[in-house]
C-alpha cells in the first residue's frame, strides 16, 4: 500500500498573510468513514513533521484537531 500524501495549498485570500487548506491526494478506497478519518489524521501527523513554516503548521494541527473530533463523534 502506498503512503497516502497531502499537502497544504495556499488558497486566494483578503488576510494579510496566506490562507492554506489541506489537500489529500492519492486516497484509496476505504472500509468507512471511520477507516477514511483515521487515514487522514496519520497523513497529517506525517506532513507535520517535515513542516517548518508556521502557518502551514497551524494548519495542519487545526485539521488533525478537527479530524479527531470527527473520529470521537463516530465512535459514538
Amino acid at each position: 500500500m502506498s503512503l497516502l500524501k497531502s499537502i497544504p495549498r495556499e488558497m486566494e485570500s483578503k488576510a494579510e498573510e496566506p490562507a492554506y487548506c489541506i489537500e489529500y491526494l492519492d486516497q484509496p478506497f476505504y472500509r468507512d468513514l471511520k477507516d477514511m478519518v483515521g487515514k487522514q489524521i496519520s497523513s497529517c501527523e506525517r506532513l507535520l513533521i517535515n513542516t517548518k513554516d508556521i502557518y502551514k503548521r497551524n494548519v495542519i494541527q487545526r485539521e488533525t484537531l478537527i479530524l479527531k473530533l470527527v473520529l470521537e463523534l463516530l465512535e459514538y
